[in-house]
């Protein structure tokens, strides 16, 4: 019976957060219990639950006698998120190339050409690609890291990349063939274990990324 309890309080947690990220839960809205026990179809204690692990990790905000509302949006935390990201990222990344073996590798060329699959038809201007895309380049990123061997570092840094992730939705267009080249010098530098250059790479495809979103969103 508790194995079933936490397997829904899991999958309503990953609902929830995946709206806060896919902007289906808008920024500072207010999240009403009662309706979102009929939305989601699942008991207040577990909703209560679910709500209070995701203040824990800034997706959601908690207001004395006011309730619980989705986390809001600025500039400044934009920027905050990205230069934490940056910081796990490329110190990850380090780790996992010096851990690299043909398996990580493998997985990595995988990843990689999923990606690469999702950009290419961004460019042919078939946006229908963008959830898919959005599901490639975290799993990209993920597997750059992946041989840190870290559990805790890995952890955290999927909550910093879901936050990111939440800004670069907010923004309704696509980088481009300039974000397609990073990946591919991110792939190469990393194969080819150039540390430094694999880490400078990565800064400037996060930084670019939040000057997009910070030209394209009306904080």
């Amino acid at each position: 019976m508790e194995i079933v309890q936490l397997s829904v309080t899991e999958n309503i947690l990953k609902k929830i957060k995946n709206d806060i990220i896919f902007g289906n839960l808008k920024p500072d809205q207010k999240l009403k219990l009662n309706l979102l026990q009929k939305e989601y179809n699942v008991s207040i204690s577990i909703l209560r639950e679910v709500l209070n692990r995701l203040c824990g990790d800034g997706f959601i905000i908690y207001k004395v006698q006011k309730g619980f509302f989705v986390s809001p949006v600025s500039k400044k935390d934009l920027h905050e998120i990205a230069n934490i990201r940056i910081i796990l990222e490329t110190y990850a990344l380090e780790i996992s190339i010096n851990n690299k073996d043909y398996e990580w590798e493998a997985e990595l060329l995988g990843a990689y050409h999923k990606l690469n699959h999702a950009e290419n038809e961004l460019e042919k201007q078939n946006f229908e690609a963008k959830s898919i895309w959005t599901k490639y380049d975290a799993e990209f990123h993920q597997m750059l890291i992946k041989k840190c061997n870290s559990l805790n570092l890995i952890k955290i840094h999927n909550i910093i990349f879901d936050k990111y992730l939440r800004y670069q939705l907010l923004v309704l267009k696509y980088r481009g063939k300039s974000s397609i080249k990073e990946h591919k010098d991110l792939l190469d530098f990393a194969l080819n274990n150039n540390i430094q250059k694999a880490k400078n790479i990565l800064q400037v495809h996060i930084t670019k990324g939040v000057e997009h979103a910070s030209s394209n969103l009306k904080l």
